[in-house]
């Protein structure tokens, strides 16, 4: 099954121009989400405290702790006697829960 091009198809050039324009806003937005997905992730350690962790997933402490530690088994490391979490762990761990 060949691609259709937008350019392709029999629409009134203001038709068309409105539908290029919402195309570049929504490649815009999205081109935004990642450049702010990937500066969050270079202002935290790879291996994140607690604290850190919450931020880094959007959601707090408690939850963290005792929500995805605890009860959703999001794995830990000990680092210098501390649980730290590792951002790819947190990543997959998200990835793994969405809906």
């Amino acid at each position: 099954m060949a691609k259709l091009s937008i350019d392709e198809l029999d629409l009134s050039p203001s038709l068309l121009d409105v539908i290029k324009e919402t195309a570049a806003e929504e490649g815009k937005q999205q081109a935004q989400q990642l450049i702010e997905e990937y500066k969050k992730k270079l202002e935290l350690p790879r291996f994140m405290g607690m604290a850190q962790a919450a931020k880094y997933m959007n959601t707090s402490y408690n939850t963290v702790k005792y929500v995805f530690i605890e009860k959703l088994g999001l794995r830990v490391v000990m680092i210098d006697g501390y649980e730290k979490i590792d951002q790819r762990d947190a990543d997959a761990f998200l990835e793994k829960h969405k809906k």
